[in-house]
């Protein structure tokens, strides 16, 4: 395990399967709906809880933000209301197309978007070289893997009736909802993609390498939580059920859905700390690498919680398959990481980007690999 490729990709297991697991906390709060978890997940998980890991991790936090262009803050968080938006637009589609297509056409978009934005405008010295084809070619079977899992999910619902039929109306609106979650959802890893500025800026205020992601965070995730908490405020005044906040005895679960937010931004720190490791290519390589594992985690928690019970033998050949594809996506992008790390492997110290080689095509300009943590 001493690769630093090796490590990023098992970061990359331990991250996806945190992720895929931090909705699961969600099950304890029995007298709340949906949107009233997912409010308080999105104060004390998205806002609170990043907030407090980042004033541990990063020292002199706030000063950090001084020291970098207002521009590259208003940029990270555009980025953060773009993915905010997102997670509204997903629970839009998730009711017109139901959670297996939705979940396909969401990923599958935001895996493309997310990997190929950033080596396009950052790393375009690379498009057509081996290492670029490979990276193509390992997003196209991710696309194909996340596809035959939704239609895995598609099928097993259909079979154990656990879906109504999708309404003939509003289909079409629902495929171009998750199609549009997928694009801003990838504005996540665009956040980390573009803030190396602020990587550099905590490392020069006592961040570790491993640590100093968190400051890019912050801005994204104070308006990305924005949306969420609108939509769902909106959701309780139209149902009538904001007194369901105060309900008595559901006090913890307020704190539940703040372990939610440790779950998920502990699986983002993860992230993060396995883009470095991958090298100059890390978030082009990494975000697809993440999104095909949580697939594949989700559908094995989705397979040990007896969600795949007594649904017939065409759903799971065709989850296997699609969960081979996700596999075989993960060597292929490994491997041209891997390619990545003996171009820079001499190089001793990560440095992050300059501010003013931000989008320019530096095809090193997210820094290289440091593996002194």
């Amino acid at each position: 395990m001493n690769s630093p490729v090796a490590q990023a990709l098992l970061l990359v297991v331990i991250a996806a399967i945190m992720n895929a697991a931090y909705v699961l906390p969600m099950k304890l709060n029995k007298k709340w709906q949906w949107e009233h978890s997912w409010f308080a997940f999105s104060i004390l998980g998205v806002a609170l809880v990043p907030t407090l890991i980042a004033m541990a991790t990063v020292p002199h936090l706030w000063s950090t933000y001084s020291s970098v262009s207002f521009k590259i803050l208003i940029l990270m968080a555009l980025f953060g209301a773009g993915w905010g938006v997102a997670l509204v637009f997903t629970g839009l589609a998730w009711r017109r197309l139901g959670l297996a297509i939705t979940f396909a056409v969401s990923l599958g978009t935001s895996a493309a978007v997310g990997a190929l934005t950033p080596l396009v405008a950052q790393h375009s010295d690379r498009l057509m070289t081996r290492q670029g084809g490979l990276i193509f070619f390992g997003v196209l079977i991710i696309l194909v893997g996340v596809g035959l899992c939704g239609l895995a999910g598609y099928r097993r619902e259909r079979e154990t009736q656990l879906d109504r039929p999708v309404p003939r109306e509003g289909y079409h609106r629902g495929l171009l909802l998750a199609f549009l979650s997928g694009i801003l959802g990838s504005m996540l890893n665009l956040g980390l993609a573009f803030g190396g500025s602020i990587q550099r800026a905590a490392q020069e205020h006592g961040a570790s390498v491993a640590m100093m992601s968190n400051a890019v965070w912050l801005p994204c995730l104070y308006a990305g939580c924005v949306p969420g908490v609108i939509y769902c405020y909106y959701l309780m005044r139209q149902r009538k059920t904001l007194g369901q906040l105060t309900l008595a005895g559901t006090w913890y679960y307020w704190p539940v859905s703040a372990s939610m937010g440790f779950l998920w931004f502990g699986s983002i720190i993860l992230y993060s700390i396995s883009t470095v490791k991958l090298g100059a290519l890390g978030p082009v390589i990494g975000w697809p690498l993440f999104l095909g594992a949580i697939v594949i985690a989700s559908t094995v928690l989705g397979v040990a919680t007896g969600e795949w019970a007594n649904t017939g033998k065409t759903p799971i050949k065709i989850m296997i398959f699609g969960v081979s594809c996700l596999v075989l996506a993960i060597a292929i992008l490994g491997y041209a990481s891997n390619i990545d790390m003996t171009r820079s492997e001499s190089t001793l110290r990560f440095t992050p980007p300059d501010p003013l080689s931000e989008l320019t095509n530096d095809p090193f300009s997210h820094g290289v690999l440091n593996n002194e943590y």
